[in-house]
């Protein structure tokens, strides 16, 4: 089976929030081996396939959205792929998407301080970081960023320049 791609979510296959296993897409009524439960609906559907969310039929069905929160951009038809065709990630309150060049940045994933030093952009993430009127100290976040831990990072890169973002959130 081919993979879906998402624009903004290009690692989801490698991301905690997909889940392996058997369901019943609540969408479609497909029976799926790899799917998400996390989606923003009154509904509140517990099994969603990658096409539903991708063709946007899970946004339009449950009247869904599958990220909490971004930063702005001028074009409305990128804001809707994000929240209407693009899964989330799993952050400890509610994910964050950043912003470069006037449109969503790309999901890596989730990291530490040791995963920034070993791609070698430590400083560049968390120069980004501090520019962005952070939660949490830098001394703070240099100590404790943990990939696995209570303060993470989630990773981001720019689809046009190349510019890492970093965003951080606590248990």
């Amino acid at each position: 089976m081919e993979h879906i791609k998402f624009r903004y979510n290009p690692y989801i296959y490698d991301d905690e929030i997909l889940i392996r296993g058997e369901g019943v897409c609540d969408c479609c009524g497909r029976s799926v081996t790899e799917y998400i439960d996390s989606v923003y609906s009154a509904q509140a559907p517990d099994c969603i396939c990658l096409s539903c969310i991708h063709d946007g039929s899970a946004a339009e069905k449950f009247n869904a959205t599958f990220v909490q929160y971004a930063e702005e951009v001028s074009d409305p038809q990128k804001r809707d792929e994000l929240f209407r065709r693009t899964p989330g990630y799993l952050a400890w309150q509610g994910e964050n998407w950043l912003v470069c060049c006037d449109d969503y940045c790309a999901y890596l994933g989730p990291v530490g301080i040791r995963e920034l030093e070993e791609m070698g952009i430590i400083d560049e993430a968390l120069a980004d970081y501090a520019a962005q009127e952070p939660s949490y100290p830098i001394d703070v976040v240099e100590e404790y960023l943990d990939r696995d831990g209570d303060l993470t990072g989630y990773l981001f890169r720019c689809l046009h320049c190349g510019r890492y973002r970093l965003y951080v959130d606590a248990s």
